[in-house]
């Protein structure tokens, strides 16, 4: 395999569809003849698997049986396609709500082959007109990133997360939505950590890669639309699947006390904009950042528990 495409899917029937659909016309166009294709499901209700066995044939479907989350999920299809057709030299991590606006897989596999020192590649995702940016890649996540909102837009009022210009940029990491991955920048790990159910594993993937000696680029030229957050429709559910996901990055990536600082931070910033929101009388405001400080302290605490549950396992082990 050239290059090894893989899209998770729980529940997107329709746009998952469309997905594949567009990338029957880009990738029939491209001359590229070793790629392959499979989607994982992860118990999908709405007759997603069927779809793809009936619709599309060429595309390996695996039914996970079980929710596996985004990471697990990618690494299910990986490790089905590399058994089928032997290992790839990119593996390109594709959502089930996107939609090709050019041969992106050619177009970032181009740029890998031309750049051996780069890793990862990502394109320019759009919202649903196909010319509105998208939030595309973004710096490493840190301390930073846990200040109440109205103090990070008067530090960087310019945040970059889309490529403006028509040259590729080295960036801290990709949006997992359109995530392509040299197979050996790996070193023969598998792509994503499973400890991370949803969310945050984007970005451990591209700092672990780049602490290996590679590098992350975003490649304008290649672009896609991406409808972000089709499959997960509650929010305070994909609230709390963040903060648990933060708190596990955090102490992967950068250690404890970083994870224990960052949910200080986390925590003094909704408590101030509840506090906001009942001095200025908007009850709505009050009552959401209060709501997710508790949601935020309930994921703290779930994480420091299943923390001290891993460090008894392991002493019971050893």
């Amino acid at each position: 395999m050239r290059i090894g495409i893989v899209i998770v899917n729980y529940n997107t029937c329709a746009l998952l569809r469309n997905c594949l659909q567009s990338l029957a016309t880009y990738l029939s166009h491209g001359g590229e003849k070793t790629i392959r294709m499979a989607v994982v499901d992860n118990c999908s209700t709405d007759g997603s698997a069927e779809m793809v066995r009936n619709e599309f044939p060429e595309v390996v479907c695996v039914e996970a049986g079980e929710n596996l989350g985004f990471g697990r999920a990618n690494n299910l299809g990986v490790k089905v396609l590399e058994e089928r057709f032997g290992e790839a030299e990119y593996l390109f991590f594709l959502n089930s709500d996107t939609v090709l606006l050019n041969n992106a897989p050619a177009i970032l596999a181009e740029f890998l082959d031309n750049r051996p020192e780069a890793g990862v590649a990502g394109g320019n995702l759009f919202r649903a007109d196909g010319t509105a940016p998208n939030r595309s890649f973004a710096s490493v996540h840190g301390l930073g990133w846990e200040l109440p909102a109205f103090i990070k837009r008067r530090l960087w009022p310019n945040e970059p997360w889309f490529n403006h210009t028509s040259e590729p940029r080295q960036v801290g990491y990709i949006v997992g939505a359109d995530l392509m991955v040299r197979r050996a920048a790996l070193k023969n790990r598998e792509a994503f950590d499973p400890d991370f159910f949803m969310y945050y594993e984007d970005i451990e993937l591209c700092v672990r890669i780049r602490r290996s000696g590679f590098e992350v680029w975003s490649v304008p030229q290649a672009r896609i639309i991406h409808l972000a957050g089709q499959s997960c429709t509650v929010p305070n559910t994909k609230f709390q699947r963040i903060q648990e996901s933060k708190y596990i990055y955090y102490n992967k990536v950068h250690g404890t006390s970083h994870a224990r600082w960052a949910y200080r931070l986390a925590q003094t910033g909704y408590r101030l904009h509840a506090a906001w929101g009942q001095l200025t009388g908007n009850q709505t405001k009050r009552e959401r950042y209060a709501e997710w400080a508790e949601i935020n302290a309930a994921a703290w605490k779930q994480g420091r528990q299943t923390r001290e549950n891993r460090h008894t396992t392991k002493r019971d082990h050893e």
